[in-house]
């Protein structure tokens, strides 16, 4: 008499058991914390290359009004400290187990350097008489190459991706002195 209530009383403890655990929620998926991933990283390099763009044409323009030391010095301050920001936000983000396709970084990377390297190199005989322009260089490099360090880190193979890119552009690297770039690039 009793075997049919335990039956009923089991049976249903069974059913909400099983309701109850396949209503845990569903861990979120390596390929979507991939992706937006890799979203945060396009936001941070976009940002970057807005900001280096105007940085540029800020040196630019100063180079062309009679550049000095005190003119010049605050801008490449400006633009190297925006290139920290961005590795400082690239390193916080946390390294997927998964490799991502980086052609799009690679290419936005890319973009970046191109642009700022073909403005600077073109700057180079009216920079040449700022005492400390080479320092100033220094220091842009040494920017840089924590910002691929720190994108390599994140991306398994986005350097050799961001090298191929910028082939042509290897001269202009080696005309700014921006050596420790051109060894992480391997150019």
């Amino acid at each position: 008499m009793q075997f049919p209530r335990v039956l009923s009383v089991l049976s249903l403890f069974f059913a909400f058991a099983f309701i109850f655990a396949s209503a845990s929620p569903v861990a979120e998926t390596e390929v979507s914390v991939a992706k937006r991933q890799e979203a945060e990283v396009v936001t941070i390099l976009t940002t970057l290359h807005t900001q280096t763009l105007a940085d540029a044409a800020a040196i630019q323009a100063a180079a062309l009004l009679n550049p000095s030391e005190d003119s010049i010095s605050p801008l490449f301050d400006t633009l190297v400290a925006h290139i920290n920001e961005a590795t400082t936000a690239i390193n916080a983000l946390e390294p997927s187990a998964k490799r991502q396709s980086s052609d799009d970084i690679a290419a936005l990377v890319a973009l970046i350097f191109t642009d700022l390297t073909t403005t600077l190199d073109g700057l180079l005989v009216q920079l040449s008489g700022v005492p400390n322009i080479g320092v100033l260089f220094s220091g842009l490099d040494v920017a840089l190459n924590q910002l691929l360090k720190g994108l390599e880190g994140l991306l398994a193979g986005v350097l050799n991706l961001v090298a191929t890119l910028l082939v042509n552009v290897a001269a202009l690297l080696r005309n700014l002195a921006l050596g420790l770039t051109l060894a992480s690039l391997g150019l």
